[in-house]
C-alpha cells in the first residue's frame, strides 16, 4: 500500500473506482493485487484497518478498472528499494 503513500491514496484514479464499490483505495490496492494472483500481506494494528483489510472479498474489479490500477506503475517503488545500494547500506549499518 506504499506504507501510506499520500500520492497514491489521493490518486484520483483509484478514489474513483473506490468510490463506485464503496470501499477505500486501499481496500481497491489489496483487490488489484488479488485478482492479478499476487500474495498479499497487509499489515496494521489498527483493528478498523484490519477488518478493513478482509472486507475486498464482496467486489471485483473490471477488466478496464485493473488496466486502470496496473497503468499507475512508475516502475518505481513507493516505499523502500531493496535493489537501492544506499537503501542497503543504510540497513546494513542499523544497530
Amino acid at each position: 500500500l506504499g506504507n501510506g503513500n499520500e500520492e497514491l491514496l489521493n490518486n484520483t484514479a483509484l478514489k474513483a473506482i473506490a468510490e463506485k464499490y464503496h470501499k477505500t483505495v486501499p481496500q481497491v490496492i489489496l483487490r488489484w493485487h488479488l485478482q492479478e494472483g499476487f500474495v498479499v500481506i497487509p499489515k496494521s494494528v489498527t483493528p478498523s484497518r484490519i477488518e478493513e483489510n478482509f472486507n475486498v472479498f464482496d467486489f471485483e474489479l473490471s477488466e478496464d478498472e485493473m488496466n486502470t490500477v496496473r497503468s499507475l506503475d512508475t516502475g518505481k517503488r513507493l516505499f523502500f528499494d531493496p535493489k537501492d545500494p544506499e537503501w542497503e547500506e543504510k540497513m546494513l549499518n542499523v544497530v
